[in-house]
Parts: structure tokens; C-alpha cells; sequence
């Protein structure tokens, strides 16, 4: 029976996830399942203002080849997020295209 709990106890989590993910950032909720276990479900994007400023063009540059590909623009989530606009529809990045993309970033 415990199991079975667990069981409906997931899959009722797991709909209340779906359900309500799609809504604003940062919203909590609160349910109990039938085993009465307390849970509180947290769902949200993190503010784009929480990653700290983007490291140095050569930091990101992996293999120094001079231009960031989507997989090195990976290590700072916002550049990533950005990359299409950055690299104007490209396959990377010049120095020049972050170095604008960065100037944009600070308005």
C-alpha cells in the first residue's frame, strides 16, 4: 500500500509540475499526498541577473582559436541563451560580435 502511495504521490507531483511549470517565475505551492507527506513544490527560471558579469572572451575560448562555438558559449548560460542574436545566425563567435554582445548587456 505504501508504494502504491508513493507511486500516486509522484505521479500527482509529476502533474502539478506539468500543469503548473509553464506559469511566472519563482512560484511555490504547497500539497500533501495521501500518505500525508508535506510537500512544497518550487518551479522557475533563475533571474538572468544572477550569473555575474561574462567572463573574459579568452576565458571562454576553450581551444583559442579566436571565435566561441555554441558548446564553449555554454559556460555562461546568458551568452548561450543569446547566441544566435550574438553571432548574427552563425556557427560562432568573433571577439568583435561578444565583445558588442557584452557592450548590449550593460544597456
Amino acid at each position: 500500500m505504501k508504494r502504491q502511495s508513493q507511486f500516486i504521490a509522484s505521479i500527482g507531483f509529476a502533474l502539478v509540475a506539468l500543469g503548473l511549470g509553464a506559469q511566472a517565475q519563482d512560484k511555490v505551492t504547497h500539497f500533501t499526498t495521501p500518505d500525508g507527506t508535506r510537500v512544497t513544490l518550487t518551479w522557475g527560471q533563475p533571474s538572468p541577473g544572477h550569473y555575474g558579469p561574462p567572463p573574459s572572451f579568452a576565458k571562454l575560448d576553450r581551444n583559442h582559436d579566436g571565435y566561441l562555438t555554441v558548446e564553449e558559449a555554454n559556460a555562461y548560460p546568458p551568452l548561450v541563451n543569446d547566441f544566435e542574436f550574438a553571432s548574427h545566425g552563425g556557427k560562432r563567435i568573433s571577439r568583435a560580435q561578444f565583445e558588442r554582445w557584452t557592450r548590449q548587456l550593460k544597456g
